[in-house]
């Protein structure tokens, strides 16, 4: 499957009514963020998780407690602004659930079904006022989902304290200050000196293959230097690939 390279935007959905197929761990997360968003959201589900559960007795979702019927495509869709399938297992209804929201033009995001979606939701850090995507075109979600656990560890509390500290202060030099440069300038000023620190440590895998690609490498470039010498060719320094090198922290 070619991978696609996505052009990311921030939707605004608020008092939008949205529709979530799936009432697992993944549906959960996604009513979560559509909820943080200020959507009207819709579950369709025969069983839902616990947390959903709550969301619907608190008022704040609406559930369906049913499956997504494809003869009720039409009706379920009518009015909908957008639509994320966590459905899996039934790639029947992914498809033509995409297909349906396609011909409406609503947005439809498949969890880990590309081929049935127009848009991928990226994985999230939230902190406070603060939100941060990851996304790797479908390439490796396990990857995204890895880099927003760790970047969860440094944008803690603090940082949110920190974010709510820019809030204040923006309020406070637009209240005081003229629209220029003299604004703009005490603006950066909160947030000169903010340096983020980060090191990579790569997976096994990776040092295993990249280790695999070192050695294929000097093979190659071996066995080119001997043909050469055996036609009684001399090869000029620097013209063997150099070797693939990578700093690990």
């Amino acid at each position: 499957m070619r991978m696609k390279n996505y052009f990311q935007v921030s939707l605004d959905v608020e008092g939008q009514p949205c529709l979530i197929v799936g009432g697992g761990e993944e549906a959960t997360e996604k009513a979560n963020r559509l909820l943080d968003a200020g959507a009207c959201v819709t579950v369709i589900s025969p069983e839902v998780t616990p947390q959903l559960q709550a969301w619907v007795e608190e008022g704040r979702i609406t559930l369906e407690a049913r499956r997504l019927a494809l003869a009720d495509l039409a009706a379920t869709l009518d009015g909908v602004h957008l639509v994320i399938n966590t459905v899996k297992r039934d790639p029947v209804l992914s498809r033509q659930l995409c297909a349906a929201c396609v011909a409406r033009r609503i947005p439809i995001s498949a969890y880990d079904q590309p081929e049935h979606s127009t848009f991928v939701m990226v994985s999230l850090v939230r902190c406070g006022r603060l939100r941060v995507a990851f996304a790797t075109g479908a390439t490796s979600p396990a990857l995204a989902r890895v880099l927003r656990q760790q970047f969860e560890q440094v944008f803690d509390d603090d940082f949110a304290a920190f974010m709510e500290f820019l809030a204040q202060e923006r309020l406070r030099i637009e209240a005081a200050m003229p629209k220029g440069h003299a604004r703009r300038e005490a603006l950066r000023r909160l947030v000169r000196g903010l340096e983020v620190r980060a090191e990579i440590d790569y997976p096994p895998a990776y040092l295993d293959w990249l280790a695999a690609q070192q050695q294929e490498s000097s093979v190659a470039d071996e066995s080119h230097a001997v043909a050469a010498t055996s036609r009684g060719e001399h090869l000029p320094p620097g013209d063997a690939a150099p070797a693939v090198t990578k700093k690990v922290s």
